[in-house]
């Protein structure tokens, strides 16, 4: 599977190119692998790793953001205390 990294410039979707200049439809940096395509991705603000060969998206995990995992935290022990936490048995 071939690896690119899709940027949006100035609303039109395109490829990053090989070379250092934007010219009238470059060629796309190619990767064959994911450390190589997220490191590109990660320049980009815009960029979205794709399977070159059926230009449909790579399906990826991010991490939680510092406020995400303390919202997660707190409904954890806001579930666990008050008695809707699904590991309880609910028919007693």
């Amino acid at each position: 599977m071939k690896l690119a990294v899709t940027i949006d410039v100035d609303g039109d979707i395109m490829y990053v190119p090989e070379g250092l200049v934007f010219e009238n439809f470059p060629k796309p940096k190619l990767f064959d692998n994911m450390e190589d395509a997220e490191e590109e991705r990660a320049k980009w603000n815009t960029g979205v790793i794709v399977n070159y060969e059926t230009g449909r998206c790579v399906q990826q995990i991010r991490s939680f953001t510092d406020a995400e995992r303390a919202r997660a935290e707190e409904r954890a022990r806001i579930n666990r205390y008050d008695g809707t936490s699904t590991d309880q048995d609910t028919t007693q």
